[in-house]
């Protein structure tokens, strides 16, 4: 998921089992818990190609065995923290203003890109309420800064391990149900768990949890911080729960579908579509070709109109056995085609993720409108990959429209 939402649920999980005895802070501890496995994203730094970015992210930071052995290093360290008192420092609690300041912006940011493609009234009050929040925080940290914190806190290594290991364990399922999957049993496998029931980007199941530590975080009694914060991640787990149910009625549409058009079909997959569970698509894959269509639950006619996309595999025999298509290959796990440019070049499309929500009409040709894409290259005789997006192409706002007028199952 998206690092506002992994940021959201882990400090509604810090919330749940620290706010007792560290009130608010546990709220900003969730956070930073929450947001550590995202980490793996550093480890790009220092990779010798960007292509290792795919194993590595949702790696072994987003694995069993990573939330078991580092949940009490992380405990240990945190509670170390208190007891040696840092947090009575006036640079902690700057450090503290400025997390919180970025994290509000990153919101903001994330609702205004939100309400781009849609002015909804959700997503214009929710831009109005987190502004309110945070104003409110930053008098409250003011406060802190000019009269440092000289709380004494006296919490367990098992209460500290325990919200850490609850705060990886949700991160890791959360990403599992995403179509990107996750290697949940790093180091002893690279299998990826992908259960495709929600997108990576979802506001229905992130605003609960945000309206739930909003009322936390400025309520006066623990009673109501609790309260509040259960009922956000109580909506929050219900909507996510109902994406299952959204999932297996895309299934049964998508089983009669290749039924009545008579396609033979090895297998598929069904995921849903950017900010929603309303809009899903399918990737079929045949003997010889694959099919991509999409499916609203507010449409009329439970019909699916199929794209056919060839395969073309035989243009990458080739490259068979370098390590660089290797990985591609174990990304895509057996759902992609191969395209040849006009210039002769060769692009790899993952087929995993679907299709540009682009008109029928548009400008832009079919065989550019996939989402993840590396185009194949040879430098000085040696094999190359490198991810190839070409965003000038794109109209954002017909992509908006597009999207909006599918879900209500207009086109």
């Amino acid at each position: 998921m998206d690092s506002i939402t992994q940021a959201t649920l882990g400090a509604a999980v810090g919330q749940a089992i620290l706010g007792k005895k560290l009130g608010n802070k546990a709220i900003f501890l969730g956070a930073v818990a929450g947001t550590i496995p995202d980490l793996d994203v550093l480890s790009r730094l220092f990779l010798d190609h960007e292509i290792y970015g795919l194993i590595y992210h949702r790696g072994f930071t987003h694995s069993i065995a990573f939330t078991v052995l580092l949940a009490p290093v992380f405990g240990w360290f945190t509670q170390l923290y208190y007891q040696k008192g840092l947090h009575h420092h006036r640079t902690t609690q700057s450090l503290l203003a400025v997390f919180w300041a970025g994290l509000y912006a990153l919101l903001l940011v994330a609702l205004a890109a939100g309400s781009y493609f849609s002015f909804s009234p959700v997503l214009i009050s929710l831009t109005l309420l987190a502004t309110f929040g945070a104003y409110k925080l930053y008098r409250h940290l003011h406060k802190k800064i000019s009269q440092p914190d000289t709380s004494k806190y006296d919490v367990s290594l098992f209460a500290f391990s325990t919200m850490y290991f609850f705060a990886f364990l949700t991160h890791w399922l959360i990403d599992a149900c995403t179509a990107y999957g996750t290697q949940i049993f790093e180091p002893f496998s690279r299998f990826r768990v992908a259960f495709n029931n929600i997108s990576i980007v979802d506001p229905l199941y992130t605003v609960p949890m945000i309206i739930g530590l909003m009322v936390a975080l400025f309520a006066k009694n623990y009673a109501t911080k609790k309260r509040a914060n259960y009922i956000g991640i109580g909506v929050a787990s219900l909507y996510l729960a109902s994406t299952f149910y959204t999932k297996s009625i895309m299934n049964k549409v998508v089983a009669a579908n290749l039924n009545e058009q008579n396609i033979q079909f090895e297998e598929y997959i069904t995921y849903p579509s950017i900010f929603n569970t309303v809009l899903w698509q399918t990737t079929i894959k045949t003997a010889d070709a694959y099919y991509y269509g999409y499916y609203s639950m507010l449409s009329k006619e439970k019909t699916i109109q199929f794209i056919k996309l060839p395969k073309n595999h035989d243009l990458i025999e080739k490259y068979k056995g370098e390590e660089y298509l290797n990985i591609l290959l174990w990304f895509a796990n057996g759902y992609y085609n191969v395209v040849e440019q006009a210039d002769g070049s060769i692009v790899f499309n993952n087929l995993r993720f679907g299709m540009m929500g682009l008109p029928e009409d548009s400008s832009v040709p079919q065989e550019d409108q996939y989402i993840f894409r590396f185009k194949l290259t040879e430098k000085n005789g040696e094999f190359d990959v490198e991810e190839y997006r070409d965003f000038d192409q794109l109209d954002m706002g017909e992509m908006a429209e597009t999207l909006w007028s599918r879900i209500k199952g207009q086109e």
